[in-house]
């Protein structure tokens, strides 16, 4: 009995009796690992054929943004390569405003290349012809 105690106090046979343990612990943080990276590298969009190369968004607040929309599993859409409208008055009261096509990345902060917008937020998409001035303008742009 007294040889059977000092075993158990050997660290050697403690990681014998519980090497089965310590694998399946590893390869469990093994997968999460992998499906963590797997999920944070792929964007999880959802594929939509027959789609013009840009689209117009519209949003509940009136704001509208032009780019590459992309429908995402889960609550937010991806918009790529953002432009939106800007107005601005002119010194003329009583002229109608200047309104020009801006890219979201040349703003003061330097965003990134792509915005996350809440599916709740969004009215509606529509394509855009590759004739539209809007979409020649982001095609040269882009360039």
């Amino acid at each position: 009995m007294r040889r059977l105690r000092l075993a158990y106090r050997d660290p050697r046979h403690w990681l014998r009796l519980h090497r089965n343990t310590f694998r399946r612990v590893g390869l469990a943080l093994g997968l999460f690992l992998a499906a963590f990276f797997f999920t944070q590298w792929w964007d999880l969009t959802v594929p939509a054929l027959g789609r013009g190369e840009y689209q117009a968004v519209f949003l509940a607040n009136g704001q509208t943004y032009f780019g590459r929309y992309y429908d995402r599993i889960g609550a937010y859409a991806k918009i790529e390569d953002v432009y939106y409208l800007e107005q601005s008055q002119g010194t003329d009261p009583n002229a109608a405003p200047d309104t020009r096509l801006v890219r979201r990345a040349q703003l003061l902060y330097e965003p990134g290349p792509r915005m996350l917008v809440p599916k709740s937020a969004i009215l509606f998409v529509e394509d855009l012809a590759d004739s539209s001035p809007i979409a020649q303008f982001m095609q040269r742009d882009g360039r």
